[in-house]
């Protein structure tokens, strides 16, 4: 996704009317356009889609659902962040969202809630830990699920998957991670692939502290050089 935030006085940016919710720019529309042609070309076939309710997540599940053809796509709460729940009063309501993309199944239960207050890094890594459990205990014939996160919660599920707390996660916007079932354990094979995209990596984010309240975020451009 396209985390340039466009002017708050532009209406036809913010959809649901939330300021804090924009839709895809351009740029990042044309980001999830070419991911969703990796999957069209390279006949990669998924189950389930489930994405994060905020606008530019479930536009880019949009994108990749009618791409490929695919039914519908569910929306998680629990992948919406805390956060934003606690400062901004929650994100679009599910029926307005259907508005806009009437894909979205809206019978789906989600697996977890998301917590009354804000989480600390610890107790987020624990809430998805459970959640991705719920995934795979799902008794459906389901092979492949696609997720569509934002970096916290990307670099997080991805740990708590793996089992590996301190792994190095690639979050670029539209970037892609792939892990697959070894035996009883989980391996990553893409690590925040962005080979599909026309402009390579952007925007990748990197989080240097492990287990504070609150994450040292830096953000690495093309150049590999560091900003805050």
């Amino acid at each position: 996704m396209s985390w340039d935030n466009p002017d708050p006085n532009d209406k036809y940016a913010y959809p649901t009317g939330l300021n804090w919710d924009p839709r895809l720019t351009d740029f990042g529309y044309n980001q999830s356009r070419e991911l969703s042609q990796y999957f069209v070309v390279n006949n990669i076939k998924i189950d389930r889609i489930y994405s994060s309710p905020l606008y530019r997540a479930v536009e880019t599940a949009n994108i990749i659902a009618e791409k490929i053809n695919f039914r519908y796509f569910s929306r998680k709460c629990e992948w919406c962040s805390p956060r934003i729940n606690k400062l901004n009063a929650g994100c679009a309501p599910l029926p307005l969202l259907r508005e806009f993309f009437p894909r979205i199944n809206p019978t789906y239960i989600s697996i977890s809630k998301l917590p009354d207050i804000n989480e600390t890094s610890e107790e987020l890594h624990e809430r998805l830990s459970r959640t991705i459990q719920g995934f795979i205990e799902v008794k459906e014939d389901i092979r492949s699920i696609l997720i569509i996160s934002h970096a916290t919660s990307t670099f997080t599920g991805v740990r708590a998957l793996i089992k590996q707390i301190y792994a190095m996660i690639n979050c670029a916007t539209c970037s892609l991670t792939k892990c697959i079932r070894n035996g009883g354990n989980w391996e990553i094979e893409l690590n925040g692939d962005t080979s599909f995209l026309s402009h390579g990596s952007v925007r990748n984010w990197v989080f240097k502290k492990e287990w504070e309240d609150n994450y040292d975020v830096k953000e690495i451009h093309k150049d590999n050089g560091l900003i805050n």
